[in-house]
């Protein structure tokens, strides 16, 4: 009877049912820290948005990888590239009329324009050809290096004379006339036609402007006319310019 009773007791008691596992198993502050960790993730890419990266920064941070990954053998840094231009503009006395510069897309030289080419001309004169050459054999001729190879041609705000108005309606033919004609001669130089561009910004960028000035749509037509309100700025802006990009 005690027995039973025993047996009866037991089984009168209330059940209680096992509590069922979270998702994340005996450790639930997983998932607390998997949100969180979204969440900087998420900031983080916010604040890369938001910056300004700059280019010259960001073509020295390549250059620095380059020589630690062993490839400053095979294809040159900006930074040599650079020097290649100055060592160029030394060797044919041209300190006064070319300028070598650190532009945010790469390594350029800017050649005044009347070293280049007659007014109202397309025809490539021998002071340009002597710095194409050069740049031809010292510059591009590494059949590794595939970076591209920017060919700009600037004009000042001078209209366009009415007997060449025919072929040339605008300062925009003229400038991309003469770009493609400098691209041309590389080519016939044995420069890759691939790694070559050829851009005309007519009067558009002064050359006292910088690059973000241009891109960012802040050059208007009263920056064109003070940059244009002297002979030496117009001799200035009249130029070609050999960029040799980041990439």
């Amino acid at each position: 009877m005690k027995e039973n009773n025993f047996i009866k007791t037991m089984s009168s008691e209330p059940q209680y049912s096992q509590p069922e596992k979270t998702e994340g198993g005996d450790q639930p502050w997983l998932l607390t820290y998997a949100d969180m960790m979204t969440l900087l993730f998420a900031f983080f890419v916010m604040l890369f948005a938001m910056s300004s990266p700059d280019p010259v920064k960001m073509s020295q941070v390549e250059d620095a990888m380059k020589q630690e990954a062993g490839l400053e053998g095979i294809i040159q840094s900006q930074n040599e590239i650079k020097q290649e231009f100055e060592e160029i503009v030394e060797e044919l006395e041209l300190q006064n009329v070319a300028s070598v510069i650190q532009d945010p897309r790469g390594a350029a030289i800017d050649l005044n324009g009347d070293i280049c080419f007659d007014t109202g001309s397309t025809k490539i004169r021998g002071t340009l050809k002597a710095v194409l050459d050069k740049v031809a054999i010292e510059t591009l001729s590494n059949k590794n290096d595939y970076r591209m190879v920017i060919v700009e041609g600037h004009t000042d705000s001078d209209p366009i004379p009415k007997d060449l108005k025919k072929i040339y309606p605008t300062n925009w033919e003229l400038s991309a006339a003469r770009a493609s004609n400098v691209v041309n001669y590389l080519i016939n130089k044995g420069v890759n036609s691939g790694r070559l561009q050829a851009s005309g910004y007519a009067d558009r960028w002064p050359a006292d402007v910088s690059w973000y000035d241009v891109r960012s749509g802040k050059v208007d037509d009263r920056i064109i006319a003070e940059s244009n309100s002297t002979a030496s700025q117009k001799q200035q802006n009249r130029r070609i310019k050999i960029v040799f990009t980041n990439n």
